[in-house]
Parts: structure tokens; C-alpha cells; sequence
């Protein structure tokens, strides 16, 4: 098992919420992060960090601007 970090950047809250995760892969957690995106519409985006090194970002496009 690898311990992770996963930052939720949310469109709701000033500062990304942190969460700790323990998963057998990084495949997985960078599934999981992409999954969750998907649930919430309030979230931009999601971080996975595995120690000191980013293993993925997942983000909604930005939205368009009303012309």
C-alpha cells in the first residue's frame, strides 16, 4: 500500500481541502481523483501526491464566459 495526499480544490472553499488515502497503486489513485471530479460539480480540481512528487491533476475545464 502507498500513501497518498489528495488535494480537492473547490469552488466553495477558499483554501483545497486534504484528504490522506492509502491505495495499492498510483493508477488507482488517479482513478479515484477522477471519479470524484466527476460527482461534484463544485470542484475544480484534484491533486494526487504520492511524497514530494505530483502524480496528476485532474480539472474541469474552465467555464465560458457569457457574451
Amino acid at each position: 500500500m502507498n500513501a497518498y495526499r489528495i488535494l480537492i480544490h473547490d469552488a466553495r472553499a477558499p483554501e483545497p481541502m486534504v484528504l490522506q488515502a492509502e491505495m495499492a497503486r498510483d493508477a488507482r489513485a488517479c482513478a479515484f481523483a477522477e471519479a470524484r471530479l466527476a460527482e461534484n460539480a463544485a470542484y475544480l480540481a484534484i491533486e494526487v501526491w504520492r511524497g514530494d512528487k505530483r502524480l496528476c491533476r485532474v480539472a474541469k475545464p474552465p467555464a465560458k464566459a457569457a457574451a
